[in-house]
């Protein structure tokens, strides 16, 4: 902007020198004097217009509109020249032009201070000042209101950790419909908390079941001995009874404290998937072999449908441990003389190993069931088994540790299909 009124200055000063040369070189003071009018048509309002003789006193002043006198030192030149000083605290242009003639010799000068520059850097200062405290106070409304939006969601986290405190695993945070953090870490939160909850019931349901399990053949033993200990003594048959009654009411006990530190050590043991690798044909061949030999009233089929001799990912003595588990089932709650299939198939990711029995079944309402712990179809007949409900929970934790399906599905028109999938080791 400087520049700007700098060039326009400079242009004002040389169409007044260019005037005077114009004149010729004979101009007269008078001629001078003649051309007051002139001077003031070219001038523009804030600049005053001097004509100084040789020794740089004034002969003619042209003011601009309200302008007052400013003190400026002589300093002759040769030639046009224009410079910025500061003069009494302001900025001011001074520009000097010699005239050369041979009735008068002496200088053209011209001031304009720089008063509408300062005054629209000064307004632009302000402007710039208010602006900056509006767009500062408008950021801090709305950094209040972001913030607080951001807040209220944290806020409604921790009201909600507290009433899980005060109140159980059941209280969720509400979720807000935005793509954001903060909406992810509420679903997040969410997820956690109905997975702990659903650990929780499991956990109490476990120790429930074990509880009632338990109390049968601990109340049978509690029963038997105090019958020993009132009439045994004297009674060989009683005696013998009470302890063979005793005696299988522990191998109970033991069997069910065994399946119990099985379902313990499937939850807690850690699996190396990578180098975790079995050979299913092997594997199930030989529990089949096995099952053939103890199992002799009933028929096994194996179909192995296997296009090629694949690896899964799973250690061999854990789908041993699955397979005993599903031929076991098979056998307790099917008659004897009935067919046991086993079905061995390749598929895109995984290989399907299929259990396929003519049992008893299970009601469609409790397939999904079939996997928690202690769950029975027939309890009368699981306990003439010697079963506790804990296989298929076993078998179910052991195929997840491997990123592996098992599903539960109906064999019309009687009998059960278990289904597991276990992926391809690479």
């Amino acid at each position: 902007m400087v520049d700007e009124e700098e060039n326009n200055f400079s242009r004002v000063l040389d169409e007044i020198t260019v005037f005077f040369k114009q004149k010729g070189p004979n101009i007269q003071l008078q001629d001078i004097f003649d051309s007051r009018d002139l001077m003031k048509q070219i001038a523009e309002k804030d600049q005053t217009i001097r004509i100084l003789d040789r020794q740089g006193d004034q002969v003619l002043e042209i003011r601009g509109e309200n302008e007052s006198a400013f003190y400026i030192p002589f300093q002759p030149v040769r030639e046009r020249a224009v410079t910025l000083i500061e003069s009494e605290g302001k900025q001011m242009l001074i520009g000097r032009s010699p005239i050369r003639s041979s009735q008068f010799n002496g200088y053209i000068e011209m001031i304009q201070p720089l008063s509408r520059y300062e005054k629209i850097m000064k307004n632009l200062f302000w402007m710039m000042t208010i602006t900056g405290v509006l767009a500062l106070l408008i950021s801090a409304i709305i950094g209040y209101f972001m913030a607080r939006s951001f807040v209220r969601p944290l806020n409604k986290l921790s009201e909600t950790m507290r009433s899980i405190e005060r109140k159980g695993f059941h209280e969720r945070v509400e979720i807000v419909k935005a793509h954001d953090e903060i909406s992810d870490l509420s679903q997040i939160f969410n997820k956690m908390m109905s997975e702990i909850e659903n650990s929780f019931q499991q956990q109490q349901q476990f120790v429930e079941d074990a509880s009632h399990e338990l109390r049968t053949p601990i109340q049978v033993l509690e029963g038997h001995l105090a019958l020993l200990n009132r009439w045994g003594k004297k009674d060989p048959s009683i005696l013998e009874e009470s302890l063979q009654v005793s005696l299988e009411e522990l191998e109970r006990v033991k069997r069910l404290i065994g399946e119990l530190l099985e379902l313990s050590r499937a939850d807690r043991e850690k699996f190396d998937l990578q180098t975790a690798r079995a050979n299913p044909q092997k594997v199930v061949d030989k529990v089949i072999r096995d099952f053939k030999f103890l199992h002799q009233e009933h028929t096994f089929l194996c179909l192995d449908e296997l296009d090629y001799e694949a690896m899964v990912v799973i250690m061999p003595r854990h789908l041993e441990q699955i397979m005993i588990i599903l031929l076991d089932n098979a056998v307790k709650y099917s008659d004897k003389h009935s067919n046991i299939e086993i079905k061995l198939v390749n598929r895109d990711e995984d290989v399907m190993i299929e259990v396929k029995d003519e049992g008893i079944g299970i009601p469609e309402d409790d397939l999904p069931k079939v996997f928690d712990r202690f769950y029975r179809v027939d309890k009368a007949r699981s306990r003439e088994k010697g079963g506790y409900g804990l296989g298929l929970a076993i078998a179910s934790k052991l195929i997840q540790n491997y990123n592996g399906d098992i599903l539960a599905l109906r064999n019309e028109p009687a009998g059960t299909i278990i289904r597991i999938s276990l992926k391809y080791a690479h």
